[in-house]
């Protein structure tokens, strides 16, 4: 019942919210029937300032409150199929992404998780937070904290992303695992940029017979924020990741990550027991 009462709402105000579209489009030709002058051009004006007021409102009111929470596949091109997935009172859409490379799992690790990887993903300003470098610190290098920072256009501020990466591997497959999440706790605030302070994005690389790597990707980045319009970046971000991770065997053939050692990582044909 509760369902069907909201899918009667949200038909009622769609039909309202096409009634005040074609209302907008077709006062201006009729308006001059009712009011005349300049007492009825600003009348005009205001009319039509209150209908489109209220169809954004209605717009924005009916997608918050669609979506299935199933993922939809939106492209499959090259082989790469990208997904997206919408909840129910979330403006922003979840993306998916799932495709092959090939690539050792130590490459793909020292892209993924090394700071000084950050100018070849198009991110710059990347370290450990102070006190999580592996190397300076001894710390596990499963678990470490870093920032990184990605360039927006104007009028928007760079973003700022200080995350906890979580490193796991499965000793008989070899599927790498990784989550991002969002720490925003760790770093003081910088004004000159936006910090992202809720994301979970997710990584699995699942090593295949034919030796391929397939890669999975969860984008959930809740609300970026900084007033960037959620209609844009359901629109920008899953037409333009594709494009980002078609660069990967390019970037994965650079010497530095094609003869990349990683103690921590085991490769396809490496036994458990070899590793710490």
């Amino acid at each position: 019942m509760e369902h069907s009462g909201k899918s009667k709402t949200n038909g009622f105000l769609l039909m309202l919210t096409l009634l005040s579209v074609a209302a907008a489009v077709a006062a201006p030709f009729f308006w001059d029937r009712f009011m005349e002058g300049q007492t009825g051009m600003i009348a005009l004006i205001a009319v039509e300032i209150l209908l489109v007021i209220f169809i954004i409102a209605s717009t924005h009111s009916l997608w918050k409150n669609s979506g299935s929470g199933q993922w939809k596949l939106k492209s499959d091109k090259k082989g790469m199929k990208v997904y997206t997935l919408k909840n129910p009172g979330e403006t922003w859409l979840k993306i998916k992404i799932i495709g092959r490379l090939k690539g050792r799992l130590a490459s793909i690790l020292a892209l993924m998780r090394n700071p000084d990887a950050a100018d070849d993903v198009g991110m710059f300003d990347s370290y450990y937070i102070p006190g999580w470098d592996p190397d300076k610190d001894g710390v596990d290098p499963k678990l470490v904290y870093y920032t990184f920072k990605q360039k927006l256009f104007p009028p928007f501020k760079h973003r700022e992303f200080v995350v906890k990466s979580e490193f796991s591997q499965d000793p008989i497959t070899k599927e790498m695992k990784f989550n991002f999440v969002a720490a925003p706790e760790m770093l003081p605030q910088d004004k000159r940029y936006f910090r992202v302070t809720e994301m979970h994005n997710k990584w699995k690389y699942t090593p295949l017979d034919n030796g391929e790597v397939q890669y999975e990707f969860i984008y959930d980045a809740v609300d970026p924020g900084g007033n960037f319009p959620y209609a844009l970046a359901n629109w920008l971000i899953p037409a333009m990741l594709p494009f980002a991770f078609a660069k990967m065997p390019k970037i994965l053939d650079k010497d530095k990550y094609r003869n990349a050692r990683m103690d921590y990582v085991m490769e396809v044909d490496q036994p458990a027991e070899v590793v710490a």
